[in-house]
């Protein structure tokens, strides 16, 4: 592959270890490509990172495999600094999540590629043409540019997830309830991850601390979101469904308290000078909207993109 014109560009290449070049259960290179050729006209394409070229590389540790792909700035993690208490203007947060949405919708319907690992550090903003620079854009008072969506390094093919490398996808934090007790995954899980980055962008900090241990995670999940279904106990079939549940999928441990995530985002991002109550209860209803401990009640991204808080000003 060689399709880049011969005037001069600026791009990003990554080299990947010898050792998992040549692994049979790692596709980066098949995803870009399907992300590049599957349907270039649909909204999402220009949210996804594009594969300029790639080439092998001979060197002292063995044969590499290089992928070069289009530059880009910075990490949402990064832009999100920029704003107090890391909280993102609400109507930022209304734009981006229209583009990753978009995103996502393009990897759903187009490639059938689920992601399994969307977090805002794997979302970057597009450089301005004519700019080359690692330096953040001064202005806070500007409307953002284009975000893509980056990094299929644990990507999936839609139809093959039970011949993917790993069950456990996603990182704790960010892991979708029928992930944690492996009651199997699909696109769903993608959807969990996007409330997450939105909650983060919202609120300034992650729904789940990333320092959490993997074994909290259900525990935290009906801390906020009540009991797991017996759709997700029943199926469950990884180690930590035996630890997490008994037989009639109860937790073994009986949480008593609840902290819903519309108390944490009022908490946290009270209505004021910056937002009114209609953004907040929107935002809520969003996130509620994403939050379904049954993958089969949550919501699907063509719904997300009509909710009402994402068309408002």
């Amino acid at each position: 592959m060689n399709s880049v014109s011969s005037s001069e560009i600026y791009a990003a290449m990554k080299v990947m270890k010898a050792e998992v070049s040549d692994l049979p259960e790692l596709h980066e290179s098949d995803y870009l490509r399907r992300v590049l050729t599957a349907d270039p006209t649909h909204p999402g394409f220009r949210h996804n990172l594009q594969l300029l070229d790639e080439f092998r590389l001979e060197g002292p540790n063995g044969n590499h495999l290089c992928l070069v792909t289009e530059l880009l700035g910075e990490r949402l993690d990064q832009f999100a600094k920029r704003f107090p208490h890391r909280r993102v203007p609400m109507a930022i947060i209304k734009t981006l999540s229209r583009q990753i949405i978009s995103a996502i919708l393009y990897l759903h319907e187009k490639c059938d590629i689920i992601h399994a690992d969307i977090k805002s550090n794997n979302v970057l903003f597009t450089l301005p043409e004519g700019v080359l620079s690692t330096a953040p854009i001064a202005d806070q008072t500007s409307p953002p540019t284009t975000v893509k969506l980056i990094d299929l390094g644990v990507a999936c093919w839609a139809d093959r997830v039970n011949e993917h490398f790993t069950d456990l996808i996603q990182c704790p934090e960010l892991r979708a309830p029928e992930v944690v007790v492996g009651a199997g995954w699909g696109r769903p899980a993608d959807i969990w991850s996007l409330g997450c980055l939105v909650f983060e962008l919202a609120t300034g900090t992650f729904l789940i601390k990333d320092s959490v241990a993997e074994m909290s995670v259900p525990y935290l999940h009906i801390l906020f979101f009540g009991p797991y279904p017996r759709t997700l106990t029943e199926f469950g079939k990884n180690k930590y469904s035996d630890m997490f549940f008994k037989e009639d999928g109860s937790p073994h441990y009986l949480q008593t308290q609840q902290l819903p995530v519309a108390e944490m985002i009022r908490r946290r991002r009270p209505p004021g000078a910056q937002d009114t109550q209609e953004d907040i209860d929107g935002l809520v209803s969003f996130l509620d909207w994403i939050f379904r401990l049954d993958p089969a009640e949550r919501a699907s991204l063509r719904t997300l993109l009509d909710h009402p808080w994402l068309s408002s000003k």
